[in-house]
């Protein structure tokens, strides 16, 4: 299975005003969480961070023999656009080089704390049952509403047995290049891998959620909490 994973970094989300990173967990910048968690991990050909700014080049200097660096087009850099939008747009640059992986593998910044077996899971999966795209989703079985049109609609977040899922594609996932140009970028076969640990789904980007993953991080070291 040849597979190829992107990190997107956004320089206006992810740096201060001198491209240094913006975000760290116990004095790590998030990104650097992220690479190395992939180049620790066993399956993916190439590991590419798409960047958007040569400011960053100072701070990715250290991983340039490690991973391709990218910078995607300035239309992927303003407030809106997604990390489908910037993994659509590896996509369609690796066909125009030839390169054609059966997957595309995401991984974004804001999820340091995701479970050290997840790229090599996922990757199972999909060896073991191809589908057009696989993701990472925190089960929920809790009762949720939403608004309609005659007021707020209640939404029964299924049983043990059945749960419906939260879409947390940043965590880890998989897409094929094929679908990523279309309207319908996860396609028809769909597979999801559930998340059941609370801290694999903090996303950091909040201080306080900051705050939570360094107490985590501090328990690790002190061996007080399970991996």
């Amino acid at each position: 299975m040849d597979i190829i994973v992107v990190i997107p970094l956004r320089a206006a989300s992810d740096c201060d005003e001198s491209g240094a990173p913006r975000f760290y967990i116990d004095g790590q910048p998030l990104w650097e969480i992220t690479i190395q968690h992939v180049l620790n991990a066993k399956g993916p050909r190439e590991v590419i961070v798409a960047y958007d700014d040569d400011r960053l080049l100072e701070h990715l200097e250290k991983w340039k023999d490690l991973v391709r660096l990218w910078k995607r087009p300035e239309t992927l850099s303003h407030a809106g656009v997604t990390t489908l939008d910037v993994l659509s747009a590896v996509s369609a640059s690796l066909t125009e080089e030839g390169t054609h992986p059966d997957y595309l593998m995401l991984l974004e910044i804001t999820h340091p704390l995701r479970p050290a077996t997840i790229v090599e899971q996922l990757i199972q999966v999909v060896n073991e049952q191809p589908a057009d795209a696989v993701f990472t989703a925190r089960a929920v079985h809790y009762n949720m509403w939403r608004p309609d049109e005659d007021g707020l609609v209640r939404i029964h977040g299924g049983t043990d047995n059945e749960a419906i899922f939260e879409e947390m594609i940043g965590i880890c996932s998989l897409f094929s290049p094929r679908w990523l140009a279309t309207n319908t970028p996860f396609g028809d076969e769909i597979d999801v891998v559930p998340i059941d640990r609370f801290w694999a789904a903090i996303d950091v980007r909040d201080e306080d959620a900051r705050w939570i993953a360094e107490q985590y991080v501090r328990r690790l070291k002190s061996g007080s909490s399970p991996k």
